[in-house]
């Protein structure tokens, strides 16, 4: 970067600064005449992109226990996306409309899994808690990651000082996603909660019969043989902001395919799936391989976990949810290199809970050496190493801070 892109970058960082000071002062000015409402909670997935995540499982346990006790907001950029048995109750409102910053300001309790807007300040009666959107400790986040800009490692050292003490609860998968979130995000250790991801609740409680009939309502919609053995390869997202681009689905192809019905004697289909955002360069599968099933806007990934029967991922969070299923997993990392150098990771590859390659003849030695009680000991070594919290409560444990707060 050039001294004069550096200069410009840091006067658009300093501008965006000023711009969330000034909001802030008018915000608080419009608190004088908007009441929070205790009773209203504000979910937001994404920044509004998806109907998903710890805030659908939170919101869904909520509704069953309680119906319409309480007024409910989704964020939602599509209201399609929200499902029809909630639409006649439910208020949808756009990413920062006028009606998102209404309800944001009036809202009682927000649950969101990105962060909070540091442009409306938290008021007293209002509770914040903070999904996050991925469990165990796996590439850096936030102010970790290495490739970040001056000029942006200036603005999110501004926006942390302006925000310190806004989150009331941050929920943590395992005490080494604890240890290293309070120290990058700068929040104190004992607003973290040891509950486990609300989205993952359900491993813990599969019922065999409702996954298969998860399975077959997939399988139908997507023209799927539902006896073949389906391998879901779902990468992360490189880089970020206006750069964020994601890998394409060169793991799909046929000698992947083929180590695979030779390992494990089933016919192959491929469920790929790219990271949602809006900033998407992959190249989609070739439409006449009848192989690979692009489910990219699949609603809910974790549908997607449960009814795989093998994961390939990199540097996923998935990892860490698809682990507590106990099912084989392989990571290939075919820009490992320059990946550590952007980002970096929180635990050593080694301790991760399935083996890692960096090319496509490596993946084909993993699958066809996978041993099952090495798969079942490689898991546990590495829930036990980070300390898991995942129990399959963590959605009711929510629900218990909402209540305590709102009655």
């Amino acid at each position: 970067m050039t001294a004069e892109m550096g200069y410009r970058t840091m006067t658009k960082y300093r501008i965006k600064y000023s711009v969330v000071l000034m909001a802030r002062a008018v915000s608080r000015i419009l608190y004088l005449f908007l009441p929070v409402k205790k009773d209203r909670i504000l979910f937001c997935s994404f920044n509004g992109m998806q109907y998903t995540c710890n805030p659908k499982y939170i919101f869904e346990s909520l509704y069953r226990r309680f119906g319409q006790q309480y007024e409910y907001v989704w964020v939602l950029n599509d209201r399609e996306k929200l499902p029809m048995a909630f639409r006649d109750t439910v208020k949808v409102v756009k990413y920062r409309s006028v009606r998102y910053v209404y309800h944001w300001m009036r809202s009682g309790a927000h649950i969101n899994n990105m962060g909070f807007e540091p442009a409306l300040p938290k008021r007293k009666k209002q509770l914040y808690i903070n999904t996050w959107h991925g469990g165990g400790a796996y590439k850096c986040v936030s102010f970790d990651v290495k490739m970040y800009s001056k000029g942006c490692k200036w603005y999110c050292n501004r926006i942390r000082q302006l925000t310190k003490g806004t989150t009331d609860c941050f929920l943590s998968s395992s005490k080494r996603f604890t240890d290293v979130t309070s120290e990058d995000f700068r929040i104190a250790e004992n607003r973290f909660v040891p509950t486990g991801m609300p989205r993952n609740d359900r491993f813990f409680s599969s019922d065999p019969t409702k996954t298969h009939m998860l399975k077959k309502q997939i399988c139908e919609r997507h023209h799927i043989d539902p006896d073949n053995l389906l391998v879901l390869y779902a990468p992360t997202f490189r880089s970020y902001g206006a750069n964020l681009r994601n890998p394409n689905s060169d793991a799909c192809c046929p000698c992947i395919e083929n180590a695979f019905e030779t390992a494990f004697g089933k016919k192959v289909t491929f469920l790929y799936r790219r990271h949602i955002s809006r900033h998407d360069t992959a190249t989609q599968p070739r439409r006449e391989h009848p192989d690979i099933v692009d489910l990219t806007h699949y609603p809910d990934m974790q549908d997607l976990l449960e009814i795989a029967d093998v994961l390939i991922t990199d540097y996923s969070s998935s990892i860490w949810d698809f682990a507590l299923t106990g099912k084989p997993g392989f990571l290939y990392m075919p820009d490992l290199a320059e990946y550590q150098s952007d980002r970096g990771f929180y635990t050593p590859l080694d301790k991760w809970p399935f083996p890692y390659t960096e090319s496509i003849d490596g993946l084909c030695r993993l699958i066809a050496s996978y041993n099952t009680r090495e798969n079942d000991d490689r898991i546990q070594a590495h829930l036990n190493l980070l300390v898991s919290y995942e129990r399959g409560h963590a959605a009711d444990r929510v629900i218990d801070i909402i209540m305590r707060h709102t009655r």
